[in-house]
């Protein structure tokens, strides 16, 4: 089990979870909970200029961002990001 683990990590090595995927993977989930991006910004209070240059990968997503995102989301911010690293779909 552990060596799977390994495997799987070595599978999503820094280079390969590059910001502009993470930002990818942030806007699919954010669309896949039918929100659009100036929703998000009314709930999170982050402008909406920040969470496209978050969902484009122009700026890197900090964990303070990571967690009012995760709770507009309704989830926390290891769910969050366990999602943005290995998507399920």
């Amino acid at each position: 089990m552990k060596h799977e683990h390994k495997e799987l990590l070595k599978k999503y090595d820094r280079e390969y979870l590059d910001d502009a995927l993470i930002g990818r993977r942030l806007r699919q989930l954010r669309q896949s909970a039918c929100i659009t991006r100036d929703e998000l910004a009314v709930m999170t209070l982050i402008p909406e200029d920040e969470l496209k240059d978050y969902e484009t990968g122009q700026i890197p997503l900090g964990i303070n961002r990571m967690r009012q995102i995760a709770a507009a989301l309704d989830a926390d911010a290891t769910t969050l990001l366990a999602r943005l690293l290995f998507p399920l779909c």
